[in-house]
């Protein structure tokens, strides 16, 4: 209970002063810190739990992989993948093979990741969907792409994952038409209104291949909207130099009422930078700093320094903004 609720020194302390334990709450303890993305964490129980003589089961196999993948822990993650081979769990237990697949793949070894995948007895959706992650998550869209017929032509139906990631690897390489496609499909199949994931996914896609008027269509189309698509609309001005679109964009987003994240704090400083709007930038900077976020993110403060070399560049070196970069 601690553990799914994210209490994992809680977790670890119930676990320590049991006066027993075993390999099952050793692995609800794993798996917590996995799901939290304390891969580091979920390894060191891992070494404990062994210490303590416990042999790992299947699910424990499971959440250490998951660990290495979020952690990019590849030699562990391979030495785990040899123990379970040895074992011949990888025939036995499917869901095993299919995180073995995300490790690779979230490590950046998509060959292996491949590999894996054609070397199981059996495939499905999910370990597709792994792989097709894995390649989009690289900047990998072409891959992407040909895993995703590769699937298809296996008779497996995609789900809600894979399509996001598809539509990912589309707006990564501007395969606009196949991207068009996909949410046709989706839309056919009544997805977009039962996952914001997907929604998120063709918001993102259609900006990041130029075509803003449709992803704002598909923005206003949702039943809802949240600070993510919100984000991925403004992105998208920002990265086509559409400095007044974004800062239009931003503006309707607040009035929604929805707050800006740390993502959409860094498109706005960009597209304030590449219009030369040092007052709103200003405005935007002082907000940043107000709620800590220069000192708790990287994308904000790398993009305070990039808006005030735009700015340097659009008033030719200034004395305002040579005081502004100095503050």
């Amino acid at each position: 209970m601690y553990a799914k609720c994210g209490e994992l020194s809680k977790a670890y302390e119930v676990l320590q002063e049991a006066s027993s334990s075993d390999v099952v709450s050793w692995s609800a303890l794993i798996s917590g810190c996995a799901q939290q993305g304390k891969g580091e964490e979920a390894l060191k129980c891992f070494e404990q739990m062994q210490n303590k003589g416990f042999s790992p089961n299947s699910v424990t196999y499971s959440c250490v992989l998951k660990a290495c993948g979020c952690i990019g822990a590849l030699e562990k993650g391979e030495q785990i993948h040899q123990e379970i081979a040895q074992q011949g769990l990888l025939e036995k237990r499917m869901p095993i093979g299919n995180t073995a697949v995300d490790m690779y793949a979230k490590c950046g070894e998509l060959s292996k990741a491949y590999e894996v995948l054609q070397e199981a007895s059996s495939s499905d959706v999910v370990s597709w969907s792994a792989l097709i992650s894995g390649c989009a998550q690289q900047g990998k869209g072409e891959e992407a792409l040909k895993c995703f017929e590769q699937m298809q032509n296996k008779g497996l139906s995609p789900n809600s994952v894979t399509y996001s990631c598809v539509l990912k690897a589309c707006g990564c390489i501007g395969a606009l038409e196949k991207g068009e496609q996909i949410h046709q499909e989706i839309a056919q199949q009544g997805l977009l209104e039962k996952n914001d994931l997907l929604f998120v996914a063709a918001v993102d896609m259609y900006a990041k291949c130029g075509e803003l008027s449709k992803a704002y269509e598909v923005l206003q189309e949702a039943s809802s909207s949240d600070v993510v698509s919100w984000s991925a609309l403004i992105s998208g001005c920002a990265q086509q130099g559409k400095g007044e679109e974004a800062l239009k964009c931003f503006e309707q987003m607040q009035n929604k009422g929805l707050s800006p994240n740390s993502v959409t704090y860094s498109c706005v400083l960009k597209a304030c930078g590449c219009i030369g709007a040092l007052e709103k930038g200003e405005q935007i900077h002082q907000e940043i700093a107000q709620q800590g976020l220069l000192e708790k993110r990287y994308h904000p403060w790398q993009c305070t320094c990039e808006y005030v070399w735009k700015m340097w560049e659009y008033y030719d070196g200034r004395e305002g903004v040579c005081r502004f970069a100095t503050t």
